[in-house]
């Protein structure tokens, strides 16, 4: 899990984001991919993923494989479950977790924002 974690640090959250996705459907369809030759990186008509997301899901591709000593498509199902879970786990921690003082500071702000009022005739 480390060195997957590892893989994540040069890149932004989206990029995080859609590489852990195109991770998933790669060791989701792994088992049907041989039937339907479908690309885990075609989503839709209008799907799109930069170079540097492809190699980043292709580089954990070969991770989780190197670790498991085998290809997506041979994983037992308590295999698939501990990688789905490693993957939702990967994913949970992406965002940082705010401080209290950061969101105390937020909470500030809010309070600060001012209400308009319903003075003006020309509205609905």
């Amino acid at each position: 899990m480390e060195t997957l974690k590892n893989s994540l640090n040069a890149y932004d959250r989206f990029e995080k984001r859609s590489a852990l996705y195109y991770l998933t459907r790669y060791i989701k369809q792994a088992k049907i991919f041989n039937k339907y030759k479908k690309d885990i990186f075609i989503d839709g008509l209008e799907s799109y993923h930069s170079e540097k997301v492809q190699n980043l899901t292709l580089e954990m591709i070969d991770i989780i494989e190197d670790v498991a000593k085998k290809k997506a498509i041979d994983f037992t199902d308590k295999e698939f479950n501990y990688w789905m879970d490693t993957i939702a786990e990967l994913e949970d921690n992406i965002d940082i977790e705010l401080s209290e003082e950061l969101t105390q500071k937020a909470l500030n702000e809010i309070l600060n924002f001012k209400i308009p009022s319903k003075t003006n005739n020309n509205c609905c």
